[in-house]
């Protein structure tokens, strides 16, 4: 049932077009929602994610992947300084044979001088992990 211009009734009698909806939101509820900014349905990685589509799967392994190899190589780093430190101390009677305060050298170095170490290892860890996690995240936002 159409009125006289072509527009369809509203049961009012009037022949005037229907109104038009606005929705008023933050647009971070819209985004939660799923809609972007003209009211348009969209899907989204994160979708993807929640949903755990092959395209989600995708993401989570490339981040998976990306931190696996942070680990391994910190690990690496690590065995490698500490594995070659008594090889250090073998292959080098000065070092092997020195002390400091009664104490030998290869003792403080391996008792003592090794935490830092570790230390700056895990900073490292820990600052390249949210860089990933941030990179992550941006990629997952383009999407």
């Amino acid at each position: 049932m159409t009125g006289e211009q072509g527009h369809p009734c509203d049961g009012t009698g009037s022949n005037k077009p229907p109104a038009h909806r606005v929705v008023v939101a933050h647009p971070d509820t819209l985004a939660a929602l799923g809609k972007d900014g003209r009211g348009e349905w969209h899907t989204s990685a994160h979708e993807g994610l929640d949903r755990q589509t092959p395209l989600g799967d995708m993401y989570l392994r490339s981040l998976m992947r990306s931190q696996l190899l942070l680990g391994l190589g910190i690990v690496s780093t690590l065995v490698l300084v500490l594995g070659a430190l008594p090889y250090l101390f073998v292959m080098t009677p000065v070092l092997r044979d020195a002390t400091l305060a009664g104490v030998p050298l290869a003792w403080l170095v391996i008792g003592v001088a090794v935490y830092p170490v570790i230390l700056a290892l895990a900073l490292v860890c820990v600052r390249q992990a949210r860089r990933n996690e941030r990179d992550f995240v941006d990629l997952v936002d383009r999407s």
